[in-house]
């Protein structure tokens, strides 16, 4: 298991780039920091926003007590007018006098009675529009009731019932009754109660008048619902002090609320906040009692109406945290990009260096320590082409020393000489061969032995290479031929001295004399582009790709240690590996030798070199030389 969480580190972490570490890197911690601070704030919202529900719930509680309070005052106060009518003028249209004896004079004062008590109705419908009904009791005798809706019970006694008891042992108290079916009417619809017994009406009078009962539709309930302003979600449910359920704005869930609150948890407790699932969802539940009915109020509000405004903040949060993401990751981008420019030209240089090319210099512009470092880098890469060219011109220097050192045991005007009295030998006793190779190894010892070391023309190169292969046609006889063609203008153009003689010699070495048949080797030259050409091309044994390709990698090889011996060192510096660094090493990297081939019918190797500015020689022949049979148009190169 450590062996493979190596590998997935090695793999993951190790292997990417510096930059994609610092990328990623930071990418990564502004992701925890913005999801860690994202749960903390979410969180942290939600609870006050739960808080806040709860506080909410709690002012619905206190405004709908503070309703039944203001309720309660007014029902109180339109009692209260019957303590606060005095007598005047027709005295015997008062409630006082009409409740002050318990039987009536006769019916003139029974029909006035009923006047009496019936225009104090009409003066309560005015005021108040959820009134249903008036129930005065004094005496068996005297007895009233007014309904707007519903019929009066025929000779109903109220003395029996539970209401009018807790109504007297109230002592004057305003006594509140739960929705419940009128006492006094037949009507099947719930109404609420006030009832208060009437005492000291009369300061003269301590004995009690007798009870008022007013019923008051279920719309007084409804509009102190509606003035707290509930959510359309929020649910309201009533309970009396026993526990059972009054009202409720919602009927659909009140069945259910009530099999799961806990009754006898909720009767200990004035207030408090409680959590219920009722129809697959979520709801807080708060409650408070009544001071002034004992009753129990609760609020429902969804779990799902109080996480609105948490949603709402998870989602401003979310994409907050994307923003600042992308923001971050562009700026992120930028700055690694260019803390990295440095490094990615320290690397771009470093692989050009690998692959032997020394002839640039890395921009650098900032003077930080990666600017630093890419100048130091400059410095070493300049220290380490000079310290190439002045080994490699060391090396000519010491071949050069050589070849003079040969100069000068062999006088050349000797070997001239007596090459001179070999051809008039082979004049005079008619060795028309032995002429011809004299001749033409004069001219190739006079070229090479000169004392010219620097770029030689065309003309002169072509010239040289011509007497070898006069030679080796001495020598081949008919199996050799040769033929150039230089166009006019390269002819007097410069180029290096001792090219293509060791080209020649391989085309005849390796190219013809292992077919056995005879040969062709065709020298041509021309200007392509900014460039000059020699193309070498024999028509002998060929290559196959694989030979191709080693010979090409050869040539780009190193040079031949110190420690090789002399026949190694000779052949690598006359050769063509010989040729091939020379000439870049001259004319730069881009310059040099390459070679083609087919097996079995040709190889062409070129060379190519920059045009020069200035010739070398003199203006040249009109026409270029050609021996042999002319090279065709389409001949392989």
């Amino acid at each position: 298991m450590a062996a493979g969480a190596r590998r997935l580190y090695k793999r993951m972490i190790a292997d990417i780039s510096i930059f994609n570490k610092i990328f990623y890197g930071i990418l990564i911690i502004v992701v925890v920091v913005l999801a860690v601070s994202g749960f903390f704030s979410f969180s942290y919202s939600r609870g006050i926003y739960e808080r806040e529900a709860a506080s909410s719930a709690a002012r619905l509680v206190d405004n709908i007590n503070t309703g039944f309070e203001d309720n309660l005052d007014q029902v109180d106060r339109i009692i209260q007018s019957i303590y606060a009518e005095t007598d005047y003028a027709d005295s015997n249209n008062t409630l006082k006098k009409v409740l002050a004896t318990p039987s009536f004079a006769g019916y003139g004062e029974e029909l006035n009675a009923i006047k009496v008590v019936g225009n104090f109705f009409q003066r309560l419908m005015y005021l108040r529009k959820d009134f249903n009904s008036i129930y005065l009791y004094a005496t068996p005798e005297k007895s009233f009731s007014y309904a707007l809706f519903g019929t009066n019970k025929l000779a109903y006694d109220p003395t029996g019932e539970d209401w009018y008891r807790q109504t007297v042992a109230a002592d004057g108290k305003t006594s509140i009754f739960a929705p419940h079916r009128p006492y006094q009417l037949n009507y099947d619809k719930p109404v609420i109660s006030y009832s208060r017994l009437l005492k000291n009406i009369d300061t003269r009078n301590a004995a009690p008048y007798g009870v008022i009962l007013i019923d008051l539709s279920m719309d007084s309930l409804s509009s102190l619902v509606d003035k707290v302003n509930l959510g359309a979600e929020t649910g309201v449910l009533f309970l009396d002090d026993a526990g059972r359920s009054i009202y409720t704005t919602h009927p659909s869930y009140e069945e259910e609320a009530l099999g799961k609150i806990d009754r006898a948890k909720l009767a200990g407790s004035t207030e408090g906040k409680l959590t219920l699932t009722l129809a697959g969802a979520k709801y807080l539940v708060s409650y408070r009692t009544s001071e002034i009915t004992g009753w129990k109020l609760l609020t429902f509000t969804p779990f799902a109406a109080i996480e609105k405004g948490s949603d709402r903040l998870l989602i401003f949060t979310l994409m907050l945290g994307i923003v600042a993401l992308l923001f971050t990751a562009l700026l992120t981008y930028g700055f690694s990009r260019l803390l990295f420019k440095p490094i990615l030209k320290l690397q771009r240089g470093m692989g050009k260096v690998k692959l032997g090319q020394f002839d640039f210099q890395l921009a650098h512009g900032a003077n930080d320590e990666l600017g630093q470092l890419v100048g130091s880098f400059n410095t070493m890469v300049a220290t380490i082409k000079s310290l190439i060219t002045e080994k490699y011109e060391e090396r000519l220097a010491r071949r050069e020393a050589e070849y003079r050192f040969l100069q000068a045991q062999i006088n050349p005007h000797f070997i001239y000489n007596t090459l001179q009295i070999i051809s008039s030998m082979a004049v005079v006793h008619k060795v028309p061969h032995i002429n011809t190779a004299a001749k033409s190894l004069a001219r190739m010892m006079r070229y090479s032995i000169s004392e010219r070391t620097g770029p030689v023309a065309v003309k002169d190169e072509l010239d040289a290479v011509t007497g070898y292969l006069d030679i080796q046609k001495l020598r081949f006889g008919e199996l050799l031929d040769y033929e150039t063609a230089i166009d006019d203008a390269l002819r007097n153009a410069p180029m290096m001295k001792l090219v293509m003689q060791p080209i020649a010699e391989n085309a005849v070495s390796h190219g013809i004399e292992p077919t056995g048949r005879r040969g062709v080797i065709r020298i041509s030259g021309r200007q392509n582009g900014d460039r000059l050409r020699i193309e070498i091309r024999d028509d002998g044994a060929g290559m196959p790709p694989e030979r191709v390709a080693e010979l090409t990698r050869r040539l780009d090889a190193p040079d031949v240690g110190e420690d090789a011996n002399e026949a190694d060192r000779l052949h690598t510096n006359v050769g063509l590996r010989n040729i091939h660094r020379r000439i870049k090493l001259f004319y730069g990297e881009s310059y040099g030798i390459s070679i083609e081939s087919e097996p079995g019918a040709w190889t062409v190797v070129a060379v190519e070199w920059p045009m020069a500015a200035k010739e070398t020689g003199g203006k040249g022949n009109a026409k270029a030389s050609q021996d042999g049979r002319n090279r065709k148009e389409g001949d392989p190169v």
